[in-house]
C-alpha cells in the first residue's frame, strides 16, 4: 500500500466528430454528420466498407473508406459481423481514428466533442494523502487540460494555473500542463492542500 490515493479517470466521447466537406448539392464547405452505419458492397471478387456520411443541409451522403477492394479472407470475421450489424463500438472507433481521415483526405472536426468522465478509484483510505490521477482515453479528444482539471476538480481556472505554477499540479508528461491537450495515460500528481 502506498501513501497516495490513486484514481483513474478515463475519458469517453459522447458524439461523434463531424466532417467539413464540399457538398456537391448545396456547392459550399459544410458540416457532414456520421449517421453510424456501414456500408459494405461486394465488387466481384473484393469487398468495401465505407462510413457513411451525411450533410447537415440537404441531407445528401458522402461514404468515408474503410476497406476498398481488399480480399473478404483479409478482413477479421467478427470485424465483418460488426460492419454488417452497425455495431455502435466498431463506429466509434472508426470515427476517432485519424488515420481514416488522412487516407481519405477529409477534414475532421474534434473541437466540438462532448465527452463524459468515468472516475475509478484504484486505492484510497489517506485523508490527507496526495493523488495521482491517471487520465486514460481510447480516442483523440481536443481538450486542454487546464479547462478539463477545473472541471473536474471543481475548482476556478485561476486556481488550477496558481496549482500547476506552484508545483501542486504536476504531470508526467509536461512541464506546460495549462496549454497540454489530453491524451491517453497522462499521470497527474496533486498534492493535497
Amino acid at each position: 500500500m502506498s501513501c497516495f490515493n490513486r484514481y483513474r479517470w478515463e475519458l469517453v466521447p459522447n458524439n461523434l466528430p463531424v466532417v467539413k466537406r464540399s457538398c456537391p448539392k448545396c456547392k459550399c464547405k459544410t458540416s457532414f454528420i456520421n449517421t453510424e452505419k456501414f456500408r459494405v458492397n461486394a465488387n466481384k471478387n473484393n469487398i468495401d466498407v465505407w462510413l457513411i456520411y451525411q450533410c447537415e443541409k440537404c441531407k445528401s451522403t458522402w461514404n468515408m473508406a474503410i476497406y476498398e477492394r481488399v480480399n473478404p479472407r483479409e478482413i477479421d470475421k467478427e470485424e465483418y459481423k460488426s460492419f454488417l450489424s452497425n455495431d455502435k463500438d466498431l463506429v466509434k472507433m472508426y470515427s476517432f481514428d485519424i488515420g481514416i481521415y488522412r487516407k481519405n483526405k477529409a477534414e475532421v472536426i474534434l473541437e466540438n466533442i462532448s465527452y463524459k468522465v468515468n472516475k475509478y478509484i484504484i486505492e484510497e483510505g489517506f485523508i490527507n494523502a496526495d493523488s495521482i490521477i491517471t487520465i486514460t482515453t481510447k480516442f483523440p479528444l481536443e481538450i486542454r487540460m487546464d479547462k478539463f482539471l477545473s472541471d473536474n476538480l471543481n475548482l476556478s481556472r485561476s486556481k488550477v494555473k496558481f496549482m500547476i505554477d506552484n508545483g501542486y499540479i504536476n504531470s508526467n508528461s509536461s512541464n506546460k500542463l495549462m496549454k497540454v491537450k489530453i491524451v491517453n495515460s497522462i499521470e497527474l500528481y496533486v498534492k493535497n492542500l
